[in-house]
C-alpha cells in the first residue's frame, strides 16, 4: 500500500476548511492526490534493463496492471489536521516478488521494490500535496 499524507498545520485555518471540506477535497485536493499516485503507478510500471545474455521475451503485463490501476482515497479530520491517504494496487499475481517487499532474489538489485519507489518519489509527493492544501485552505478561508 503506498500512503501518502497531508497536514494543516493552522488549526483556525482548519476549522474553516473543515466546513467546505466536501467543496476543498472534491477539487485540487483529489486531483493532486490523485495526480501523484499516478505518477507513483508511472514509476512503478517502468521496467529495468534485462539482464545481460538473457533471451526472455517479456510481455509488459506487469506495467499494464500498473498503468490501469485505479487510486483508492480516504480522509480523516482531527484535531491535529486532515490526513488525506492514497493507494495503489497492482492485483497481477506474483507482483510482490517482482516489486514487493517479499521480492524474490532474482530481482534484488535491478527492480526497484514499490516502497522504494515512493521513498524516491517522496520529496515531489509531498510538495504537489501542500500545494493543493494550501489552495484547499485558502479558498475555504475566503468563503
Amino acid at each position: 500500500m503506498i500512503d501518502v499524507q497531508l497536514k494543516i498545520e493552522n488549526v483556525e485555518q482548519l476549522a474553516a476548511a473543515m466546513q467546505q471540506l466536501p467543496a476543498a477535497i472534491g477539487g485540487g485536493v483529489d486531483t493532486a492526490t490523485r495526480l501523484a499516485l499516478q505518477l507513483v503507478a508511472g514509476q512503478l510500471a517502468g521496467y529495468p534493463p534485462p539482464p545481460p545474455g538473457t533471451r526472455y521475451r517479456r510481455t509488459n503485463l506487469l506495467g499494464q496492471w500498473w498503468s490501469a490501476a485505479t487510486p483508492r482515497m480516504g480522509y480523516r479530520a482531527g484535531a491535529a489536521g486532515v490526513a488525506i491517504s492514497g493507494e495503489i494496487r497492482n492485483a497481477r499475481p506474483g507482483i510482490g516478488y517482482v516489486q514487493g517487499e517479499e521480492q524474490a532474489e532474482v530481482h534484488r538489485g535491478r527492480w526497484r521494490t514499490a516502497q522504494q519507489i515512493v521513498d524516491e518519489m517522496q520529496a515531489q509527493i509531498d510538495a504537489l500535496l501542500q500545494t493543493a492544501g494550501e489552495r484547499a485552505v485558502n479558498a475555504a478561508a475566503r468563503k
